[in-house]
């Protein structure tokens, strides 16, 4: 019987899914919570799984982890940036992912730091709990212009909602084309127009070599002393540093970001010392709906992959390794 491994199942999020009894039809499961301390617990932890399913992305899969998996045939999860795709693919893992699952519950936590953000949520709050009585004045959405940076599934997601509080949206990204910009009904500008125009900017780039340090001093200086910055992508984009300098300096009004990577942040973050943000722990797309998607759509990839049928693969050449050719069974 396939030996089947659930990650990551804090809160209970997986076996309160109730995709377990569809699982265990296929195989042997075995579910854990929080990742083990150490490299070596984990491998132990996961050495006889052929199929790994992880919920939550806290689990590392890199290249020395999977190295000592010879069992593991597949991986699938709700997002492989914590995945060594290309060592996976190597070692003949399929890695397949849940695409799309979180979109909604991520485009609502955008606008629940915008909202913050524009009306000093966070700094009221914190007076009165000090039993100080300190409104804060804001500013309105309303007639403002919203800046996305990458129009993708969730920048589109954050254009639907934003346009309901009345913003202008414009957009840039660097696949984003005139057709696309329109079905969205977004106004599509060049990547420094953006920066100049908007009141707020909201980041949604995939990472890579051209998106690292995308967000820094040079882009930040081009920003009006008003504007604010929404941050909801992966740690690299935004040189957090240099957004922290801007912050202390008054160059920008004011930042709200949903960190990660790494999971728990480093302590020493410059951006948790810099004023008028709002942080978050990488929870914007943690939502009872969001892990009810993922698990029934991680159980999907499972069960289609034991029956011959690899679904949202994204590493198609593991398919065709030596390790592939043995059946899973």
């Amino acid at each position: 019987m396939t030996h089947i491994v659930v990650c990551d199942d804090v809160e209970g999020a997986f076996r309160n899914s109730g995709e377990l009894p569809r699982l265990q039809a296929a195989g042997n499961v075995t579910v854990y919570g929080a990742a083990p301390p150490t490299r070596q617990a984990l491998v132990e932890r996961l050495r006889p799984a052929k199929v790994i399913l992880t919920m939550r992305g806290r689990t590392v899969f890199d290249r020395e982890t999977l190295a000592n998996l010879p069992e593991l045939h597949l991986i699938a999860s709700s997002g492989p940036h914590r995945i060594d795709v290309k060592a996976a693919t190597g070692s003949g893992i399929v890695v397949a992912t849940t695409a799309g699952t979180s979109t909604e519950s991520v485009a609502d936590h955008v606008l629940a730091l915008m909202l913050a953000l524009a009306r000093g949520v966070v700094p009221a709050d914190q007076a009165l709990r000090q039993c100080r009585w300190d409104p804060v004045t804001g500013v309105e959405l309303a007639g403002k212009t919203l800046g996305i940076l990458g129009l993708g599934r969730i920048g589109r997601a954050v254009a639907r909602r934003a346009v309901g509080f009345g913003l202008h949206v414009i957009a840039w990204g660097p696949t984003l084309t005139p057709e696309r910009a329109a079905a969205s009904a977004v106004e599509m500008v060049g990547e420094e127009e953006l920066f100049r125009r908007a009141d707020v900017v909201s980041v949604h780039l995939l990472y890579s070599e051209l998106s690292r340090d995308f967000v820094n001093a040079k882009r930040l200086a081009l920003m009006k002393p008003t504007a604010l910055l929404v941050d909801i992508s992966r740690t690299g984009i935004v040189n957090r540093q240099q957004l922290a300098e801007a912050l202390h300096s008054g160059r920008i009004a004011g930042a709200a970001t949903d960190l990660c990577d790494p999971c728990p942040v480093d302590m020493n973050d410059p951006i948790l010392g810099a004023p008028r943000t709002v942080l978050t722990p990488h929870m914007g797309w943690q939502t009872r709906e969001s892990h009810q998607r993922a698990a029934r759509d991680s159980v999907d990839i499972v069960l289609s992959y034991l029956e011959g049928r690899p679904s949202n693969v994204v590493n198609a050449d593991a398919l065709k390794s030596p390790r592939q050719a043995a059946s899973v069974q």
